[in-house]
Parts: structure tokens; sequence; C-alpha cells
């Protein structure tokens, strides 16, 4: 008896050793990102140089309007709370893909595959929770032009910031799905042509079945694409009604629907680069294009829409606007308070 359950007990430590052995060579596999200029090399400085700005600017602009809204006391709302949290996640997608994107151009092609499976997260977690902003924002603008009396109780900021929380959990918790459906793949392909890991885009590396995973990836996108869309749709048609069709004009009517056409402006530029992206997705098999346009129309949705938002918002919303004239004020108003000058 003894000595069955030493040989039993050995060939189950010979299946794990497998399984961790086969996981383990899984997560070492490479992948090779196409560059956008594999010729001539002198171009690569100047595209590097190119998108480096570009992620600067876009950074720098995302964090300028969220330090507003974080000095600024008459910013302490819940339209920009929701603003906050879209700046935030224009941020982690500049950072998720631009970095690489530069890293790619300029010193190497090759990428791991635990490495890819950050980047497709993180970029599938902006692109579920992006939208969802989006839709809360229509939400919001509705409730302060249609009820604008029961809008401070209806729409308070810890309300606003538990609704953050609550969306983000979702969408963390639907993002991280997918890499644990790829991780079952073997992977017969070793080139990813794309500018970015996409987590639909690795799968078909793989020489496996992969419906489960599309099923997945087009559940969600139709679910999220059909939320956002509804609830636009039945937001902005009551606010347009509420502001043009009602006997009810007032000077609040006519703010709030200036703001509703900042967001209707954000709202079309991520629908027009998301379905651009995914056309482009879609076409990336095919040889008649060119590498050039399906790396440029694949890069469109990662730099289109984080550069936008804050330029949009910061022209078009007039108390931005003025925040951002007293903001060095407000910087040394803050500093003097954390550190007073000592008289001698």
């Amino acid at each position: 008896m003894i000595q069955i359950k030493e040989t039993i007990s050995v060939e189950k430590y010979k299946e794990l050793t497998n399984l961790f052995s086969e996981m383990n060579q899984s997560l070492k596999h490479v992948f090779f990102l196409q560059a956008i200029f594999n010729e001539p090399p002198q171009v690569r400085p100047w595209a590097f140089s190119v998108f480096f700005f570009i992620y600067i600017v876009t950074v720098t602009l995302n964090l300028v309007l969220i330090l507003l809204i974080i000095l600024r006391k008459q910013l302490h709302k819940p339209v920009y709370i929701f603003l906050a949290y879209l700046l935030f996640m224009d941020i982690i997608c500049s950072t998720a893909v631009l970095p690489r994107l530069m890293y790619t151009i300029i010193v190497n092609t090759q990428t791991r595959i635990n490495l890819c499976f950050i980047q497709a997260f993180y970029i599938s977690f902006y692109v579920g929770m992006e939208p969802y902003i989006l839709a809360i924002m229509a939400i919001d603008r509705y409730l302060a032009v249609c009820h604008p009396l029961r809008y401070g109780v209806l729409i308070t900021n810890s309300k606003a910031h538990r609704v953050m929380w609550a969306t983000l959990c979702w969408c963390f918790l639907a993002a991280g799905v997918q890499p644990l459906l790829i991780l079952r793949l073997t992977f017969c392909k070793d080139v990813l042509p794309n500018v970015g890991c996409v987590f639909i885009a690795v799968a078909k590396l793989s020489c496996d079945d992969i419906t489960v995973h599309s099923i997945y990836g087009l559940v969600m996108a139709f679910i999220t694409i059909t939320f956002i869309i509804t609830v636009v749709i039945i937001t902005y048609s009551l606010i347009l009604y509420e502001c043009l069709c009602s006997t009810k004009h007032s000077e609040g009517s006519s703010k709030a629907l200036h703001t509703c056409v900042t967001h209707c402006m954000v709202l079309s530029l991520f629908l027009f680069s998301f379905f651009f992206t995914i056309i482009s997705l879609r076409l990336s098999a095919s040889k008649s294009s060119s590498h050039v346009f399906k790396h440029l129309s694949d890069s469109l949705f990662y730099l289109l829409q984080p550069l936008a938002n804050p330029i949009v918002y910061g022209f078009r919303m007039a108390e931005i606007r003025r925040s951002f004239q007293i903001l060095p004020q407000m910087i040394m108003q803050k500093l003097m308070k954390r550190y007073p000058v000592k008289a001698t």
C-alpha cells in the first residue's frame, strides 16, 4: 500500500511539473511587433520625436486639467469629477501604448507575452471604461437640465465617486477575463501586425480554436456600445426637448446645452475612432493595404482621443478656462500655506 501511494504521488508530481513547465514556456514566448517605419532607418528618429511630442503634450494637458479640478473648489462638482476620471483614463491609454511604440521604432520590435498581456489588459480596460464614463456624463447632464431642483440631491460628489469606482471595478473584471482565456492557447505564430497588443489580435496567433474569445469580445463590445448609444440618444433627446421646446428657457439651460454639445463632440470623436480602429483590425490580415496605413489607422484611437479630450473640454468649458488662467496663483497659494515664509 505504501508503494502504491508513493507511485501515485510521484505521477502527480510529474504531471504538475509538466503543467508548470508548459505555462512557463508559454509566458516566455516572444512576439515580434512590426515597426511602423522599417525603411529607411534615418526616418525612425523623426517618427520617435513625433510620438514623443504627442505623448508629452497628451499627458501634460490631462494632468493640468486634473490638477485644476483638484485644486479649485469651484470645480468640485459631479460633472468635473466625471471629467477627471475621463482624463485619468486618457493618461492610462497613452502610457500603455505610446512608450512601447516609441521603443519599438527606435530599439527593438520584440516583446514577451507577459508584457504583451499587460499592455492588452490596460487597452481593454480603457476601451471599456471610456464609453461608460461618457454615458454617465450624459445622464448627469440630463439630470442637471431636466431636474435642476433635485440635481443636488440625486447627484452628489460622494455618489459620483461611488459610481465611478463601481464602474472601474466592473471594467477591471471584464478586462481580466480575456487574459485568462488566452493563457490556455498554444501559439504557432510570432508576428503581431499591430501597433500594440490587443487581445483578439494575440488570440489570432494561436493554432487553437478562438471562437470563445471572439464571441466574448463581440458580446462585451456590443453591450458597451449599445448601452452608451441608447443612453445618449434618450438623454440628449430629452435635453434638447427641454432646452428648445420647453417654455422655461433660462441662462442655466443655455449653459447646460453648451456643455452637452461639448460632450457630444467628444462622444462622436470616440465612436468615430473606435469604429475606424475596429475596421482596421478586421482588415489587418489583408495584403492589399500598406503596412504604414495599417499602423497609422491602428494608432489613431490611441493618439486622437486622449489628446482631443483635454483640448475640447479646456476650450469649450468656461469654468475650466477661467481656472486655467488663475492656475499659477492657486499653486502659489497652496505652496505658501504649506511652506509659510518666516519673518526675520
